[in-house]
């Protein structure tokens, strides 16, 4: 099992060792929204910097609405080089919801970081649904994570993605 960092016996143990033990957590604050573009672009809050020759687990909780006929699609951007797939978890784009119901069918696949991946709604742009996306990511060069995200189909009708979403990274190796 890899651990980072390795702690060596008789070490010092000072702030930024113990600083490098901790995951990275981002969140967000508020909402973001998104209309009238099908164009992916990174999230304003859910963006961290890797380091190169590393090991990451990362896993994002996004907390997204849309009105059906919009929709809600993400994509990762990694490092040059990065390699790894992710796992997506959440109500399935074909899923016809309702305002008053958040179940319906689901979507569990692995899709490569470039892949993009479309949700289901509750047909409503405030009412939240939640996806969670996973990934164990292998940098080759230091660059930037995020999650991408736009309306599947082209909507005057906003897509949000919404407050408490949260990206969170742990350092492997």
């Amino acid at each position: 099992m890899s651990t980072y960092p390795v702690p060596y016996a008789g070490q010092r143990i000072d702030a930024t060792l113990l600083a490098s033990m901790m995951p990275t957590i981002t969140w967000k604050a508020s909402n973001t929204d998104r209309a009238a573009t099908t164009t992916f672009e990174d999230d304003p809050d859910l963006i961290v910097s890797l380091e190169a020759g590393a090991v990451y687990h990362v896993c994002f909780y996004l907390h997204h609405a849309a009105v059906n006929t919009a929709r809600f699609k993400t994509i990762w951007r990694v490092p040059n080089g990065a390699t790894g797939t992710r796992s997506v978890i959440g109500p399935d784009q074909g899923a016809v919801l309702s305002s008053t119901s958040s179940g319906g069918q689901g979507r569990y696949g692995v899709h490569n970081f470039d892949t993009a991946c479309t949700y289901g709604c509750r047909d409503n742009n405030t009412l939240l649904c939640a996806g969670i996306e996973e990934a164990v990511v292998v940098t080759a060069d230091a660059g930037t994570l995020a999650v991408q995200w736009a309306q599947a189909t082209s909507s005057a009708t906003f897509s949000r993605l919404g407050a408490g979403s949260s990206l969170h990274v742990r350092r492997l190796a």
